[in-house]
């Protein structure tokens, strides 16, 4: 199920919810219903031949989508077991839900079940914790978690899976295992990106019959709303937004690429960025490198031009030439990788800056006017920002935020669920795959947006383009032969097929 490319924070749920209130006598109970009814639908598409569903539920509104899904198991006569750390909140709309299910006959558990005894569920419904999760569950809470996780059950998460931060996709503590998370109303943040991509499996949407997309970048003021509107973004979402060649064309209209970079021993990183840049669609592509490396490149990728990095007036000849330039894979970060950053605050020319690149950056305060694309991993964004990759991590939509605000242009933060911030808004890309964890996989990145932004995209647009068409090659790559021993240059051939709109 393809969601919708609008994300809300929690506070802006709020928001809705007391919007939907006001509208509905001051309560919100039909969403509560809606929610456990789809949650409910849910179940039982994903396990047909259901014998017996456990459902735990806390204390807040999240636990009253749970009564509602058990009430539900109840009517229809499946066997199944409810088990609450405790009482809902006096007065709420999940003492309201829990009511309803024990008029029908249900009963609620307070204790884990003990080991060994009774049959053994096929579903496990998880409704402890929403979106208000800050910090790691305390006992008994925590237990009631690994509980959870040690079963072989089929396991939904209403909402968010409990340990998750909704907002920011940080797991500080023990977490349930999803296998599906059906998120209520609008997909949070915090499912999409950081840690939590390895807790919610499948994730879905119930609307509850609100359209929250109307409501998009309207919330103002909102204590807790996130700096920028929030989207996330697919391939097939963006496959209108790639080049596209006229009849006419020669290899003139579709960019020259100079790719800075390839120091001695390096020279990889920079063969795998031009290679990258001729399957995304550049029309030319040169490589400004240690000589050393020439033989190589050209043994390897004939059709990459080279031009010696040392030489000032050939590569000065070179940046003049270019439509486009990016500098850092290989690059290294000796006293000519220095000079060159430091002539290419002048450059005009849009530039995509990796690596090496950014690490100096981050040790001479180098500026620019804008015209850039940043693509850090966690590590350069905490030597840009100088503090730490821990605090990167806390909060990755923040520090795509921050970094964007410092530097200019558009920052690609890159990670699970990639995020990127052009000062307008946030993306989050839903595209990816472990088999990308491989040394050489970011210069790929920088190879795709640089023959990008060649062929006439803007900045957001091909940092965009460029990390969908990347996490989508990944994960076919990934998918096909297996997400351990995928090497960057595996992906060539599906980088050709996805930049012409092509499905592999």
């Amino acid at each position: 199920m393809e969601l919708p490319p609008h994300v809300f924070n929690s506070a802006e749920i709020k928001s809705l919810e007391s919007d939907h209130a006001r509208a509905h006598g001051g309560h919100c109970y039909d969403l509560m219903q809606r929610a456990g009814e789809g949650v409910y639908r849910r179940l039982l598409a994903a396990v047909p031949r259901l014998r017996e569903a456990w459902i735990f539920v806390g204390r807040g509104n999240n636990g009253g989508d749970g009564y509602i899904v058990a009430a539900l198991l109840k009517q229809h006569g499946y066997s199944h077991r409810v088990f609450a750390l405790g009482d809902p909140h006096e007065g709420s709309e999940a003492q309201k839900a829990a009511s309803y299910y024990r008029s029908l006959g249900g009963t609620v558990e307070t204790a884990l079940p003990a080991g060994g005894g009774g049959r053994e569920p096929d579903a496990i419904v998880d409704a402890l914790f929403g979106t208000g999760l800050t910090r790691a569950p305390a006992a008994p809470c925590d237990e009631w978690i690994q509980f959870i996780n040690r079963s072989r059950a089929y396991r939904v998460s209403i909402d968010v899976p409990s340990g998750v931060n909704a907002d920011t996709g940080v797991v500080p503590g023990d977490c349930v295992h999803a296998d599906l998370t059906v998120a209520m109303l609008g997909v949070k943040p915090g499912l999409l990106t950081g840690e939590a991509v390895d807790y919610t499996g499948v994730v879905e949407l119930e609307e509850l019959g609100v359209d929250a997309g109307s409501s998009f970048g309207k919330f103002k003021d909102l204590p807790g709303q996130p700096r920028l509107p929030i989207l996330q973004r697919t391939y097939e979402a963006i496959t209108e937004d790639l080049p596209r060649r006229e009849p006419s064309f020669h290899k003139g209209d579709c960019g020259k690429v100079l790719i800075i970079g390839g120091a001695c021993g390096f020279g990889g990183a920079a063969l795998i960025a031009g290679v990258a840049a001729l399957r995304a669609g550049a029309g030319l592509v040169r490589l400004a490198l240690d000589p050393a490396n020439v033989p190589a490149v050209i043994a390897a990728r004939p059709e990459l031009m080279t031009v010696d990095i040392f030489n000032e007036i050939h590569l000065g000849q070179a940046l003049e030439w270019a439509d486009v330039v990016a500098v850092g894979p290989g690059l290294s970060q000796n006293a000519r990788a220095e000079s060159i950053m430091l002539a290419l605050e002048d450059c005009a020319k849009p530039l995509v800056v990796d690596a090496d690149a950014l690490n100096l950056m981050a040790a001479h305060g180098t500026s620019r006017s804008g015209n850039h694309i940043l693509t850090p991993h966690p590590g350069e964004a905490a030597r840009l920002l100088g503090t730490t990759v821990s605090r990167i991590s806390q909060d990755r939509l923040e520090s795509a935020y921050l970094l964007q605000e410092r530097y200019g242009g558009v920052v690609l933060l890159k990670g699970a669920g990639s995020v990127i911030c052009d000062g307008r808004r946030l993306t989050i890309i839903r595209e990816g795959s472990p088999a990308m964890a491989t040394g050489g996989m970011g210069d790929l990145l920088t190879g795709v947006i640089a023959a990008l932004l060649g062929q006439g995209l803007s900045l957001s647009q091909a940092a965009v383009c460029g990390a969908c068409v990347h996490g989508r090659a990944g994960r076919i790559c990934g998918d096909q032969d297996g997400v351990v021993g995928t090497l960057p240059l595996d992906l060539a051939p599906l980088l050709r097929r996805l930049a012409n709109g092509m499905r592999p």
